[in-house]
């Protein structure tokens, strides 16, 4: 089976290039056990916010905290920032286990229409005045699935608008890593109401169990209660190997190489996929297909999954009352050789044919 649907890319030089990081990293080993601060350590929180904040706006580190994924960094900021129970307005297209993620926590997602800036602003002004939204998630760096980036003055006016309605913005980054200049992100905009989250996993590595929370300061107890109940605390065996790697430039150079393998691989997609409509950012592991009429995502997925291809209909990136039965996406990250993903692509062509 070729893999075209999950999306942790690690180039073919990597694991070489890392083991010395990591031989060295393992000699830290008396550190592993003790007990460590739920918010992280203090000198792994300070470079973190130095970290985020190269783009803008320098963030606190006592606006900074570690927990152990994505997924648990979102579950942190909706359980402390109260929003169980609530309503949060998303993307039309959204990241697709953000709506399991609100089931559990019985959050009612409101759809808003976008464009080629992200999330209309009228869109969420006419969801805020029908529905009492509480909270905004937003993918605006690198948009799963659409590849989009939110300019400034969008984010600009969608803080107006949250500012005015009591509501806070999650921005979750698991992309913005491969843009080049990207804007500055919502906790550096608005630190009254942004919250930021940066995981480490597509980064830097799949197995890399740590992901940043920057928040107002105003919430620090809610989430240090979240995160001890979730997770008790960080893993200091993660979280000094990524300070090591952001401190001695390894991450930096890294996320450089994934930009350019990104962009060589977006440019290829393209260049196969020709004649066809495919959005994706121009250094991005992921494009969002457009289906010829009459092509349905489901039962396209289905007919390639039999071909030996497995790619994620557009319907799984729906936000509740919106159809993506017309689009499937596509990832090139998880096939290390570029190859496969090439027979994968041609494969998918024929299919469309």
């Amino acid at each position: 089976m070729i893999s075209l649907s999950s999306n942790y890319p690690v180039l073919a030089d990597q694991k070489a290039s890392f083991k010395h990081l990591i031989d060295t990293h393992c000699a830290t080993y008396n550190e592993w056990f003790s007990m460590k601060p739920v918010a992280g350590g203090q000198e792994d929180r300070q470079i973190a916010a130095s970290w985020i904040s190269r783009n803008g706006a320098a963030i606190s580190e006592e606006s900074m905290f570690m927990a152990i994924s994505g997924h648990q960094a979102i579950i942190v900021c909706l359980l402390a920032a109260s929003l169980q129970g609530t309503a949060v307005a998303v993307d039309e297209f959204t990241y697709s286990n953000f709506p399991a993620i609100a089931r559990l926590l019985n959050v009612q997602l409101i759809a808003c229409k976008t464009d080629e800036k992200g999330m209309l602003p009228s869109s969420l002004e006419a969801a805020t005045a029908q529905h009492n939204i509480r909270g905004i998630y937003l993918m605006p760096t690198i948009n799963n699935p659409t590849g989009v980036i939110m300019p400034l003055e969008r984010r600009m006016e969608l803080i107006d608008i949250a500012r005015k309605n009591g509501q806070v913005i999650i921005d979750d980054d698991a992309y913005g890593f491969l843009a080049d200049n990207p804007p500055a992100n919502f906790a550096q905009l608005a630190p009254d109401l942004g919250w930021y989250i940066y995981s480490l996993s597509k980064p830097f590595a799949p197995d890399i169990k740590v992901a940043f929370i920057a928040a107002p300061e105003k919430y620090k107890d809610q989430i240090s209660t979240a995160l001890k109940l979730t997770s008790s605390n960080p893993s200091t065996f993660f979280t000094t190997l990524v300070s090591a790697a952001i401190t001695n430039g390894e991450l930096e150079d890294l996320l450089r190489r994934k930009r350019i393998e990104g962009k060589r691989r977006q440019t290829i997609t393209r260049e196969v996929l020709s004649g066809y409509e495919v959005q994706g950012h121009e250094n991005g592991f992921h494009c969002w297909l457009k289906l010829p009429a009459g092509i349905r995502s489901g039962e396209f997925h289905a007919s390639l999954l039999q071909a030996g291809v497995e790619v994620i209909p557009g319907t799984a990136f729906s936000a509740p009352g919106v159809s993506a039965g017309e689009y499937i996406r596509i990832a090139m990250g998880a096939e290390e050789d570029m190859n496969r993903v090439i027979q994968g692509l041609e494969i998918i062509k024929k299919q469309l044919s």
